[in-house]
């Protein structure tokens, strides 16, 4: 069949569709070597149909020789339309341009600062380019810096939780601010050990509130200081490869690729805007409606906090969420206490638990037995030493009695059966006075915020709610209670 192709276009029959048929054909590693098909397809790189000399270059692509890179560099400069240059660089891709790698950093420059071209364009030549461009350039990893002068730093916290963190930062100079708490460091590693925040970010000053205008924007990164903190953090000040992330209210690729261009022309020494292997990010937030923040994050910094999070299933809680209400519940909790999670899934608010304060004994419990192999995985990972037994926890006896319950209860959006949701709340409810030891405590986090006050009522003879807290958990609100059974 291949022969046929290759027969077809060397005598122009059918070109644009055998060229196609035979591009197809070959698997990415593949390599051409007919000679007549090679003269061929150097006559098609001029043909008048755009679609011909672009399957034409990708062909060209797949020969082992030297002049090839010629051939499409060339190509590329004389081509007008911008979705065959894409295919120039692809073609490219493929062979060793060490030789011509000064010639691509120009084509790369003038991407960056085209004005005119449709950026969809821009964009998809410079994600061919960059990681070619990448492959043979020396990038020496910089480090940060163990101690640097002072930089303000937020850790973003679950909304209104900032207090939990409050406690750990003492020692700094440190406010709640809308995401988290900002806090002055001279080290960020002395921030890593740290659970229940999300995502450590810098603000880049002079970058606050900036109107969705491209110009405005690059204005005040002119103004901002953006090197300063680089040079503070990092042990030095070579080109960074950098991503723009967009974490606006409605993604705008538009002007994300307009600041792209702007940051190029503003700093071509110092920002290389790369799709992968970036070592900071300038992250876009949109914390008022139709205004841009930008933040600074560092993408290099290792953190090992959640590393024992192998495993993940649907509906799993995310780590710092489950430290940030472990936090709450710390004033009720026991060194060496006796802890029972009955809903366990992939175990990370168990984990998480014996993470805080010591346990002498912890188990979990679940029907489910894909979240409970996934729960073992992320506790071998976490070197701890925690049960599980593949067990319905409405049927569950213990010959001992636990000090606590910590767990993340099921709800309507995983079971989707009312009744069935209705009837495994009554029945764990009455059952917790059989399982926590009198004085002991139950922190539950659901959604089902009518089911528990329900339940609370019914059982108030032997159940008491200490306390109650509203968690917004995306566009959903939960609740967290802390619950006493009484002696």
């Amino acid at each position: 069949m291949r022969e046929q192709l290759i027969h077809n276009i060397i005598n122009n029959k059918d070109v644009r569709q055998n060229l196609i048929a035979l591009k197809n054909d070959m698997r990415d590693d593949e390599q051409l070597v007919s000679e007549e098909l090679y003269s061929k397809l150097k006559v098609l790189l001029h043909d008048q149909d755009p679609k011909i000399r672009k399957n034409a270059a990708l062909l060209l692509g797949c020969y082992g020789k030297t002049a090839v890179k010629s051939l499409l560099l060339n190509a590329y400069r004389e081509e007008e339309k911008d979705f065959v240059k894409e295919s120039y660089l692809k073609a490219l891709s493929k062979q060793n341009v060490k030789s011509i790698i000064n010639e691509l950093k120009a084509i790369q420059a003038e991407l960056l600062a085209d004005e005119h071209t449709d950026s969809k364009h821009i964009q998809a030549q410079l994600k061919i380019l960059n990681p070619i461009i990448l492959s043979y350039t020396t990038h020496k990893k910089k480090m940060i810096r163990l101690l640097h002068k002072n930089v303000d730093v937020i850790l973003t916290t679950l909304p209104y939780y900032q207090f939990t963190l409050f406690e750990y930062v003492l020692h700094l100079k440190y406010k709640p601010v809308g995401q988290g708490v900002l806090v002055r460091t001279n080290s960020v590693y002395d921030l890593l050990p740290l659970r229940n925040y999300r995502d450590m970010i810098i603000p880049i000053h002079k970058c606050a509130n900036m109107p969705k205008n491209p110009e405005v924007i690059i204005e005040c990164f002119r103004q901002s200081n953006l090197l300063d903190l680089l040079d503070r953090l990092f042990d030095s000040n070579e080109v960074f490869y950098y991503r723009l992330s967009d974490h606006l209210r409605e993604k705008d690729p538009k002007l994300i690729q307009a600041v792209v261009k702007g940051l190029y022309d503003l700093y071509p020494d110092k920002l290389l805007n790369v799709v992968n292997n970036y070592e900071i990010e300038i992250i876009f937030k949109e914390l008022r409606e139709g205004y841009v923040s930008a933040y600074l994050k560092l993408s290099t910094l290792e953190n090992p906090r959640f590393d024992y999070r192998k495993e993940v299933i649907s509906n799993s809680m995310q780590p710092y969420v489950a430290a940030t209400l472990l936090e709450l519940a710390k004033p009720y909790m026991t060194d060496h206490a006796k802890v029972l999670d009955p809903f366990v899934g992939s175990g990370i608010t168990l984990i998480e638990r014996c993470l805080m304060r010591p346990t002498s004994f912890a188990l979990g419990l679940d029907i489910y037995s894909k979240g409970l192999e996934a729960a073992k995985r992320n506790t071998k990972a976490a070197n701890l030493n925690i049960h599980y037994v593949n067990k319905d926890a409405l049927r569950f006896v213990n010959g001992e009695m636990f000090d606590e319950i910590i767990t993340d209860m099921p709800t309507y959006a995983q079971m989707r059966n009312k009744q069935e949701l209705e009837k495994l709340y009554d029945t764990f409810f009455k059952r917790i006075h059989r399982l926590v030891k009198p004085d002991g405590y139950a922190f539950i986090y659901t959604s089902e915020i009518a089911l528990v006050e329900k339940n609370l009522r019914i059982n108030k003879g032997y159940l008491s709610l200490i306390e109650h807290y509203d968690v917004p958990r995306g566009k959903n609100q939960f609740y967290f209670f802390i619950i006493q059974v009484r002696s």
